[in-house]
């Protein structure tokens, strides 16, 4: 339960002054390495902002691989919508886009059985996914946030995390529908950091 919590779900536990938490660390160097200063979604520099751990987010690099399913990678369908093998399919490029296997989501001892980490996913692709894009409107998947980790923000930094996560998931992308779009667009209002925690109950 806690795989795709972190990793699904980082995003909302510590987001736009979520609770702190210990430090997640997968992937990061030794020496703390971290990016450049992100920009802002107006184009300006953003002073003193910088990833924690890996790039800041960016249109997805796996559009084609949407394409090739047959899929358009700006209107895609509600997962329940997709035929059987198409999911299968689609569920694959979770597994690269995440850097996890079937498992990070699925029970092992029977893959049909309802589990947190598959309402958290299901929950990711149609408010994520689907309900928001890149401020240039180039699609947002999984693999923009996670580029093949599983846990991708170092949580040490709180206050810098805060501001990464503004010039991030907030300065960077837009509704799809065209609603405004801020911190509470995804931990609500009023603000529920552990968001996650009620996504994977429901």
């Amino acid at each position: 339960m806690r795989r795709l919590q972190a990793l699904v779900f980082v995003i909302g536990v510590a987001a736009c002054g979520g609770a702190a938490r210990g430090p997640d660390t997968a992937g990061a160097s030794s020496s703390g390495d971290t990016t450049g200063p992100a920009s802002s979604g107006s184009g300006s520099a953003t002073p003193n902002v910088v990833a924690p751990i890996g790039k800041p987010i960016a249109a997805s690099a796996m559009a084609s691989d949407l394409t090739a399913l047959g899929l358009d990678p700006k209107a895609l369908p509600p997962l329940d919508k997709l035929a059987p093998e198409k999911l299968r399919q689609v569920m694959k490029t979770f597994s690269k886009a995440l850097g996890t296997n079937c498992n990070g989501c699925h029970d092992p001892n029977d893959f049909r059985a309802p589990t947190p980490n598959k309402r958290i996913a299901s929950k990711m692709w149609n408010f994520y996914v689907r309900g928001l894009a890149m401020e240039d409107g180039s699609p947002l998947y999984c693999d923009s946030c996670h580029g093949g980790r599983e846990h991708f923000l170092d949580r040490h930094d709180e206050k810098g995390l805060r501001a990464w996560m503004d010039a991030n998931f907030v300065s960077k992308l837009k509704t799809v529908n065209g609603q405004p779009h801020s911190c509470e667009s995804c931990h609500g209002d009023p603000f529920q950091p552990k968001f996650l925690a009620a996504w994977a109950k429901k």
